[in-house]
């Protein structure tokens, strides 16, 4: 217990030979620091883990919502109104304090944290509590345990709220962690399991889509993007794999609660994923749920969580293998079974290792797969040095290319991109903003941060040209097209109009009105066109619900491809593909902002399938694919 940061409160220090916990009390600090919406006591202010340094929580952050949040902090939503005699609006926010109103003021009155320590069952556990006896009506006990093992790579959270008042208290709660998000292409990369339709060769099954991807981050890193993520509810328990961009290190959470929400956002140089929580408690009763969390290196490919454990597969699509790994929190001994099925269930061979693991150092085993089929099944077995089964896993591995991926097989090698949106288009920042980012997120240099750059007086060193609506001049459409021609790249989006009706044929979609961006009621998805690499993997109707609530109704020029159509009754085509000469163009009819507003951009989801779907184009019509 000290002051771990020099700021006047001492915190609670928790270190091993894997982790240094920094846990906040608030002793000095007050509302300036903390603000009034997240938990005072107990917050996880520091986590590192300590065989690589790497610091997995933002201590500070940018704070233009005055809410004070840093590392992992927690909230109960709900404020409770309090008795009052002398007329004064009161509310009770369990976890801070008090509030008065009077007139326009509002002071904020802490209520105490006390902490305690604990050593039980070989687990040192922190608790922080805070607890009211007839304060205003209300009777409570709001309890934080923090549990830690000697040597481990891992640390678990329980949360105990606790009614000893006459009335109900309800809330959502919810649970943030602020982690850095990592500049493009150096994005945090988040897994989290989500229920879908994959595709695996001519194969299409209901399963769990479990794959590692960048966070949808911009390269404006202060820009706000948020949606709803769709939690693994058939598994016991919700989990979440996140690691930075700029490394292997991940850290692993298993949720002991079920949320009836989850979002993630991106702002502000961080990055959050979250669980949210309704919790009701009767009088006299107590409501406890909490979470684990495992820290490792190599956790991009998880598969399965467990308590303090989880289950990789890393395939070989080239040697036809796969290796499956058991990764834990502390060194152990075990065994690792991985049984073979073919399509059609058929057992083929089994495979067993036995041996210790240590954090940063899975069990690993390597097994062949079939030779023929779209995909084979694992059954995963890890078993502890007493026969106790720690992890089990039935697991599907694509043998055949997999629609949903995320996974471009490309880099930009840095090649230049110019991305211009009309100036004159509402929200025309929001398209170039996203366009740039997909392409640095791909391993292209964009230029950025300019709105609506002057066009480059050469294009010479660019491999590919972005547009939204009338971004080039018109008097230089036909310098535009010789380049395209002697093998420069365009990508085309919506509206269509005076520079699209300037560089005609080579734009391989024509508008069947003004060409100007349409309100879609309801708002269209896209469906599968004529094959290519650029849609094959794609997350699309009916397995997804896309939201493009921007399109220009038009139709394709002949010898155009389409390989995307949109879910309207005539199926008019969302992409076109074009190889004028030497040149490649793709033609989207609508803006890449598909959603209403600025956040509302993401595609079911984290934006991985927006991204491919930009970036895929981008890169096809760069020659990079």
């Amino acid at each position: 217990f000290e002051d771990a940061d020099g700021d006047g409160d001492r915190e609670v220090v928790v270190e091993n030979s894997y982790l240094r916990a920094v846990l906040r009390f608030p002793e000095h600090q007050g509302e300036a620091f903390y603000g009034r919406r997240f938990t005072w006591g107990g917050r996880l202010q520091s986590l590192v883990y300590k065989p690589t340094g790497r610091e997995h929580f933002m201590p500070e952050m940018l704070d233009p919502e005055n809410v004070r949040p840093f590392g992992l902090p927690d909230e109960l939503f709900a404020s409770f109104a309090m008795e009052s005699a002398d007329g004064r609006q009161r509310r009770l926010k369990m976890g801070v304090g008090v509030s008065t109103t009077e007139g326009d003021t509002t002071v904020l009155d802490p209520l105490p944290w006390s902490w305690r320590h604990e050593e039980n069952n070989a687990e040192t556990a922190v608790v922080f509590r805070q607890e009211a006896a007839d304060l205003g009506g209300y009777s409570f006990v709001y309890e934080k345990h923090y549990r830690f093992r000697a040597d481990s790579a891992w640390f678990a959270m329980d949360v105990v709220w606790e009614n000893n008042g006459d009335q109900t208290i309800a809330s959502d709660w919810d649970i943030h962690s602020f982690h850095r998000s990592g500049e493009p292409p150096h994005s945090s990369w988040l897994l989290a399991p989500k229920r879908a339709w994959v595709s695996c060769g001519q194969t299409r099954m209901r399963t769990i889509v479990k794959e590692a991807s960048p966070i949808f981050a911009t390269l404006d890193i202060d820009t706000y993007v948020a949606d709803l993520i769709e939690w693994d509810l058939d598994e016991p328990g919700w989990w979440y794999a996140l690691g930075p961009g700029d490394g292997e290190e991940f850290y692993l959470l298993r949720g002991r609660f079920e949320p009836y929400r989850g979002l993630f956002w991106h702002a502000w140089h961080a990055f959050t994923p979250q669980g949210i929580s309704h919790i009701e408690v009767p009088p006299g009763e107590r409501a406890t749920w909490g979470f684990d969390v495992t820290l490792g290196a190599g956790g991009r490919n998880f598969a399965k969580a467990g308590e303090d454990c989880g289950l990789t597969i890393d395939r070989d699509g080239e040697r036809r293998v796969a290796t499956v790994g058991a990764h834990v929190s502390s060194t152990r001994q075990g065994y690792l079974k991985v049984q073979v099925l073919d399509q059609a269930g058929a057992f083929q061979h089994v495979a067993v290792q036995e041996g210790s693991a240590e954090p940063g150092r899975p069990l690993e085993l390597e097994v062949d797969l079939p030779d023929t089929g779209d995909f084979a099944t694992l059954q995963i077995s890890y078993t502890g040095e007493k026969g106790e089964e720690v992890l089990h896993a039935r697991e599907t591995v694509p043998l055949a290319p997999q629609r949903p991926t995320a996974h471009l097989p490309f880099s930009g090698g840095r090649a230049k991109l110019h991305v211009s949106s009309d100036g004159g288009l509402a929200g025309g920042e929001t398209d170039r903003l996203l366009l740039c980012s997909h392409g640095v997120e791909c391993g292209f240099v964009a230029d950025w941060p300019e709105f609506a750059p002057e066009p480059p007086a050469s294009l010479d060193e660019y491999a590919a040209v972005c547009l939204v609506g009338d971004a080039w001049p018109v008097e230089r459409a036909g310098e535009l097209r010789e380049w395209v021609e002697a093998g420069g790249g365009l990508l085309m989006c919506g509206p269509f109009l005076r520079l699209a009706a300037a560089l005609g044929d080579l734009v391989p979609l024509k508008s069947l009105g003004d060409g100007l961006l349409q309100p879609s009621n309801p708002e269209l998805g896209l469906q599968l066109g004529a094959p290519h690499l650029t849609a094959e993997r794609l997350m699309l109707d009916p397995d997804a619900i896309t939201r493009i609530a921007w399109w220009v109704p038009a139709t394709a020029r002949p010898g155009a491809l389409v390989t995307l159509r949109f879910t309207d009754s005539a199926g008019h085509p969302a992409v076109a593909l074009h190889e004028p000469g030497k040149g490649r163009v793709a033609a989207i009819a609508s803006r890449p902002a598909w959603g209403k507003t600025g956040r509302n951009v993401i595609w079911d989801g984290w934006g991985q399938y927006h991204r491919a779907c930009f970036g895929g184009l981008i890169g096809w019509v760069a020659r990079a694919w």
